[in-house]
């Protein structure tokens, strides 16, 4: 895989009542990433367009080009 190492982290997802306009039993899914990892894809507070891919059973975060 082009030397990179490939880490695992555990995290919890955190799952909030949506708010606003949201349908009422709307709901908002968020996960804390490391920040290493993602200055080591390249997101910087200026540039942080990033790609997501779903498959099946994972979701891949890449930097946007």
């Amino acid at each position: 895989m082009g030397g990179k190492k490939m880490e695992k982290v555990n995290r919890n997802i955190m799952i909030n009542k949506a708010g606003g306009n949201a349908s009422k039993g709307g709901m908002t899914y968020r996960i804390s990433l490391p920040a290493d990892s993602v200055r080591g894809i390249g997101v910087t507070p200026e540039d942080r367009a990033v790609i997501v891919e779903y498959d099946d059973e994972k979701i891949i975060i890449k930097k946007a080009k």
